[in-house]
């Protein structure tokens, strides 16, 4: 199949609210559309996951960016311009215009990643949608870094694993996490 069909198929799958195991800008991911409740729900399931601990989103522009987010300061728009030559980069914002509360209500952060990947960003513009991103592993055991290195468990959990880029092995384990906090950048995962 080609990247086309391959993208094709795979929002196809989100559409229908089914989840994704898909290669990121980092490591394997697990991933939905973000605002189906049950399609996150199920992720959760999968990795065996606290609903307490947030996952991130991933987008393709900085328009979707503004969607999400009502302010995004100048040092974090200069950080995600950097973000093409270095580590990718998640960064958590505070009161975000969108985040599905249902899952956990006390969450007032939304992370978000920016990502530079050509399949994650051609996914999320053909899906008109931000995505859910996480590693796909359970939750506590170590990251798969290349797609032999995902459990069987995990394998058989998802409704579809994309066929594309299986045999590379990612440079990255995750990405790095800011938090802005009172405009400034603190570290909270290199």
């Amino acid at each position: 199949m080609s990247f086309y069909e391959e993208i094709e198929k795979s929002v196809r799958i989100l559409k229908k609210g089914k989840n994704l195991l898909y290669p990121t800008d980092t490591v394997w991911g697990l991933g939905c559309d973000a605002f189906n409740i049950k399609a996150i729900e199920k992720i959760y399931k999968i990795k065996n996951r606290s609903f307490s601990k947030t996952m991130i989103l991933l987008v393709e522009s900085m328009d979707r960016l503004y969607e999400l987010v009502e302010e995004i300061p100048f040092f974090a728009k200069k950080i995600l311009q950097e973000n093409h030559r270095k580590k990718p980069v998640t960064i958590v914002y505070d009161n975000p215009r969108k985040i599905i509360y249902k899952l956990n209500p006390q969450a007032k952060t939304l992370a978000i990643r920016l990502t530079m990947d050509p399949f994650c960003s051609r996914l999320i513009k053909n899906l008109d949608r931000p995505i859910i991103s996480t590693s796909a592993n359970l939750s506590g055991f170590p990251t798969p870094k290349s797609f032999c290195e995902i459990s069987p468990y995990i394998l058989n959990k998802i409704d579809y694993a994309v066929n594309f880029r299986r045999k590379e092995i990612s440079s990255y384990s995750s990405s790095s996490i800011l938090k802005i906090v009172s405009n400034k950048v603190k570290i909270l995962r290199m």
